[in-house]
């Protein structure tokens, strides 16, 4: 049996380009909807962070609220999401009406 770990990086593996969702998202979809932290301690434990796109991972609110353990920024995360597509405003916003993975 997968433990919640290996679950919620098969989701995020999943998340298609041009797409994001929120760390509560994750959880739920791995059967602990109360766990969104736990989601991000997750990532936060990632050694690869190139086959995992963590940066289409973000708060609830549409805030990115990245607080890795490795090189990562914002701003790292903004210029991913811009490469695929996604508008991120300067406060670092993404408008989840418009990219949010409905699924």
């Amino acid at each position: 049996m997968d433990t919640f770990g290996e679950k919620a990086l098969k989701y995020i593996q999943n998340i298609p380009k041009g797409k994001v969702v929120s760390y509560g998202q994750v959880a739920a979809s791995c059967g602990s909807p109360r766990a969104a932290r736990q989601v991000g301690q997750v990532l936060r434990r990632l050694n690869d962070t190139t086959t995992v796109p963590w940066w289409r991972v973000i708060n609830s609110q549409g805030y990115l609220s990245i607080k890795g353990n490795w090189d990562a920024t914002k701003e790292t995360q903004k210029i991913l999401l811009e490469k695929e597509g996604i508008k991120v405003s300067e406060g670092f916003i993404v408008d989840l009406q418009t990219y949010k993975l409905t699924k």
